[in-house]
């Protein structure tokens, strides 16, 4: 029991003492820093400005809040410098210690929120891309209860039979016992879903792009080989290739950040939890194997228990301090990472007009008669999904609606067609573009 009480400090201690992990942990939260800053300032644009500005949707505002947990649980322990160490040989935990608590509670739920999060945005982008379905407000209401309640029922148990303590820099991490089941597996198990899903989407991208290469190939093979006049009225096979390709095309080019922020989100989140298993395995293994620890051993006995005289024994059962490094550093830039991938200029644009509307002395009020033109009557709408508000722009809803949904719509005298004998205005003619999950990539 004291060797494994021992290994457990050594696991934070070992490498806690040495300067230059040190330093290291510093630079890291230090970045957690920055990236709460900017996780915090999309939040408050997605509150204060509309949304044509920040192209919100609950899927992002979710990961948005879900990444900056992760980062407020390595910010604590910056401004309350915690004492690691409980005794000689005994790091402090969440009993003993409030920033522990609470910087290993907001880890933990960080982590469990991050990845059940980026599993829904893989799913949708999966519904959308490869079978077309577009996710209304069913998927929104199941989205907000599983992205909330299986992180929240994973969290209570994770904390209540595992724990948290000092083990790594000034965070708190999950403990050992019981971390495969409450924590670890199935944040794995999710991680694993999304990757399966999103390596499922990619191969459908490559395949209907391959199927549309072969399409192109055998009907200028057949153009070529034939002596008869060149058809121009492809086969129903090759027209539909190639619609599913113009589709997937568009759909892809506005949503490759989507793409990317699952893939980046989802490295981070495996290779953080492979590093840290493995940790834990060579730590329970090292417990019961005395003869792998007894050089260690001897060396603190030898050095009177100065641990820094000792790391290179210590790091000859545990990964080596470069690793460790790279994977806090790697936890520490998601937040700066979801913000590059996030951000649209146009939200700056956004907080331009409304520091404007509402500091500028030069503010002109116009009738919003003379700002438009003569209207023009038209049917009532009949599709709820078209609903046009009173400001000339659509609603936002819950629908992540496809790129086709609105623009491939349009006449060419600007309305929408939704029959033969019905139309209605385009909110495009008002110089507002639809919110909504598909909006183009700025």
């Amino acid at each position: 029991m004291a060797l494994a009480q021992l290994l457990e400090a050594s696991h934070a201690m070992t490498m806690g003492n040495d300067r230059g992990f040190k330093t290291w942990t510093k630079a890291a939260e230090w970045i957690n820093v920055v990236g709460l800053v900017l996780l915090s300032f999309m939040l408050l644009s997605y509150i204060v400005l509309p949304a044509q500005s920040t192209r919100s949707h609950y899927l992002s505002v979710c990961l948005v809040v879900a990444v900056a947990m992760i980062t407020i649980g390595f910010v604590i322990p910056l401004g309350a410098q915690p004492t690691q160490c409980f005794n000689e040989i005994t790091p402090n935990d969440m009993f003993s210690s409030m920033t522990c608590a609470w910087s290993g509670a907001m880890l933990v739920a960080g982590a469990l929120t991050t990845t059940m999060w980026i599993f829904i945005r893989a799913l949708s982008m999966h519904l959308q891309i490869c079978w077309d379905i577009v996710p209304g407000k069913k998927f929104f209401y199941g989205a907000q209860t599983l992205g909330w309640g299986i992180p929240a029922v994973l969290f209570i148990a994770t904390v209540t039979a595992t724990g948290v303590s000092f083990r790594n820099g000034n965070a708190c991490h999950v403990n050992h016992e019981d971390s495969m089941k409450d924590f670890w597996g199935p944040l794995l198990g999710f991680a694993a879903l999304a990757m399966i899903l999103q390596l499922a989407t990619f191969g459908y991208c490559i395949h209907v792009y391959l199927k549309n290469l072969w399409s192109d190939d055998k009907t200028e093979t057949s153009s070529s080989t034939s002596t008869s006049l060149p058809s121009y009225t492809p086969s129903a096979g090759n027209q539909t290739a190639r619609a599913v390709y113009a589709r997937l095309k568009k759909v892809v080019w506005l949503q490759w950040r989507g793409l990317v922020i699952v893939t980046i989100v989802l490295v981070d989140v495996v290779t953080f939890a492979v590093v840290f298993l493995y940790l834990d395995d060579m730590q329970a293994a090292a417990a019961n194997d005395f003869e792998r620890v007894r050089p260690w051993l001897v060396c603190l006995v030898l050095n009177g228990g100065d641990k820094n005289k000792c790391l290179i024994e210590g790091q000859k059962w545990l990964i080596n301090e470069a690793t460790v490094v790279a994977i806090l550093i790697l936890l520490s830039i998601a937040g700066l990472e979801v913000f590059l991938l996030l951000f649209r200029r146009s939200t700056l644009t956004g907080w331009k007009e409304f520091f404007r509307s509402r500091f500028s002395k030069k503010r002109e009020f116009v009738s919003l008669d003379a700002l438009s033109p003569t209207p023009t009557p038209q049917p009532l709408m009949r599709s709820r999904s078209y609903n046009i508000s009173k400001f000339g722009h659509p609603p936002t809803t819950f629908e992540m609606q496809t790129p086709g949904h609105w623009e491939d719509k349009l006449s060419p005298n600007n309305t929408f067609i939704t029959s033969p004998t019905e139309s209605y205005a385009s909110p495009i003619v008002q110089g507002r573009q639809p919110s909504d999950y598909f909006s183009r990539q700025d």
